[in-house]
């Protein structure tokens, strides 16, 4: 999943999938993107390969609205479907 952070604080962001566990967690600075994946599953050709949560996520500091999600301090956000989903959360909450 790719995760836009526009807010003026670094935040942690992790894919999970229920049934194999977590991701890595990723620092997203302010104003950076970065794709966070899922748990490896393995690996391939000497390559690791993980979960992949599909999407877009844009995480602000202004309330939930078309352009994206709100995060502040002492908040998780937590977005899923059925199996899998991220976890987005203030830098300083770790």
């Amino acid at each position: 999943m790719k995760v836009i952070n526009k807010t003026s604080f670094p935040i942690i962001a992790f894919c999970w999938c229920k049934k194999i566990g977590c991701g890595e967690e990723v620092i997203i600075e302010s104003g950076e993107s970065k794709y966070v994946f899922g748990p490896s599953i393995g690996s391939v050709d000497k390559g690791d390969c993980f979960i992949v949560v599909p999407g877009k996520i844009t995480c602000h500091e202004d309330p939930d609205n078309e352009f994206g999600y709100h995060v502040s301090k002492g908040k998780k956000l937590i977005l899923a479907n059925d199996d899998m989903g991220v976890t987005i959360q203030h830098y300083l909450d770790k």
